[in-house]
């Protein structure tokens, strides 16, 4: 991933500053990873359904949704 500079407004920073307390990490380092999951999330072959959580269903399944019955 590219170097980059992030402004993060103050509100925001404080609410990432009580995320990576509670996660254990600089907030430096929890804005990075909230940034690599969103790239990540870009990447349309990353969501399967093995990795999805509990109660999270991939549309490409096909099983379930609306139009099951």
């Amino acid at each position: 991933m590219n170097e980059g500079t992030v402004s993060v407004p103050d509100e925001q920073y404080e609410r990432l500053a009580a995320l990576a307390a509670a996660r254990g990490v600089s907030p430096e380092e929890q804005l990075a990873r909230l940034i690599d999951d969103a790239y990540e999330g870009l990447d349309g072959d990353a969501a399967r359904g093995e990795t999805l959580p509990l109660g999270v269903s991939d549309p490409e399944d096909g099983e379930g949704g609306d139009d099951a019955g």
